[in-house]
C-alpha cells in the first residue's frame, strides 16, 4: 500500500512538472526592436556624460512580455575596455547606460503572437547619444539615430564562415550616411566583434531608404543600422 501511494505521489509530481513546463511562457528572439516599438521614448542625456563629452551608441538587451511591456532592460557593457579608461569616462558611460535602460523600460510594443498565443520577445534597443559639436555632415544633414525601421530595403548580412564556426555572434552597429535619394553613401562599423563587422558594413551599403524631406526639400540623413548575428545552436 505504501509503495502504491509513493507511485501515485511520484506520478502526480511528474504531471505537475510537465504541466508547468508546458505552461511556461515562450520567449522568441526579435533581433533589433527599435523599428517594432509603438512607443519609444528618447533617453535623457546625463549631465555627467555631457560634461565629459562622452556619447555614442548604447545597446540595451530587453525582454518584452506578452502584453508588449518591457519587463527587463540591461545595457551592454564592455568591461575589458572600461578597465583601461579614466574614472570620469567610466562614470559617464555608466550614466549613459542607466539613462538608456530607463528609457527602454518605458518602451511599448504590440503583443507578439505565436500560433495565436501571446509570447515574450527578447531583443535589443539601440540608443545613439550625439555629443555637442560632433560632425553630422553639412547643414542639410539631419540625425536619425536608429534607421532599421525606416529602410525600404534592408538586406541581411552574410554570416562569415569563420565566425559561424567559432560560434561568434552578437550585435554590430554601423553608422551610415544616406544621401538625398535614399542611398547609403558611407558606412562604418562602430561596435561589435571584428569578425562580423565587414559583413555588416557590406549589408548596410546595400540598404535603401525613402528620401527624407525637410520643408519639402530632400536632405541627407545620418544614423545607425544594427545587425544581430545569432550563432547556430549546438546539436
Amino acid at each position: 500500500m505504501k509503495r502504491f501511494s509513493l507511485i501515485v505521489v511520484l506520478l502526480a509530481g511528474l504531471t505537475i512538472c510537465s504541466f508547468a513546463q508546458s505552461e511556461a511562457p515562450k520567449v522568441i528572439r526579435g533581433g533589433v526592436l527599435n523599428g517594432k516599438a509603438v512607443s519609444l521614448p528618447k533617453p535623457e542625456y546625463p549631465a555627467v556624460a555631457k560634461a565629459a563629452r562622452i556619447g555614442g551608441l548604447v545597446q540595451v538587451a530587453i525582454v518584452v512580455d506578452e502584453n508588449g511591456n518591457v519587463e527587463s532592460a540591461n545595457a551592454v557593457r564592455n568591461e575589458k575596455e572600461e578597465t583601461e579608461e579614466p574614472t570620469q569616462v567610466t562614470d559617464a558611460k555608466a550614466a549613459l547606460r542607466a539613462a538608456a535602460e530607463e528609457a527602454a523600460l518605458k518602451a511599448r510594443f504590440s503583443p507578439t503572437l505565436l500560433s495565436g498565443n501571446p509570447v515574450k520577445v527578447s531583443g535589443v534597443i539601440s540608443y545613439n547619444f550625439v555629443r555637442d559639436g560632433d560632425p553630422v555632415g553639412d547643414a542639410r544633414t539631419i540625425q536619425g539615430p536608429t534607421l532599421n525601421g525606416k529602410a525600404i530595403e534592408l538586406p541581411d548580412p552574410i554570416y562569415p564562415g569563420d565566425a559561424r564556426e567559432a560560434k561568434v555572434g552578437g550585435t554590430v552597429a554601423v553608422r551610415v550616411l544616406v544621401d538625398e535619394g535614399g542611398n547609403v553613401v558611407s558606412a562604418q562599423a562602430i561596435s561589435g566583434d571584428e569578425r562580423l563587422r565587414g559583413a555588416a558594413v557590406d549589408a548596410a551599403r546595400q540598404a535603401r531608404f525613402s528620401p527624407t524631406l525637410l520643408k519639402g526639400e530632400p536632405v541627407k540623413i545620418s544614423g545607425v543600422i544594427t545587425y544581430n548575428f545569432v550563432p547556430d545552436k549546438p546539436e
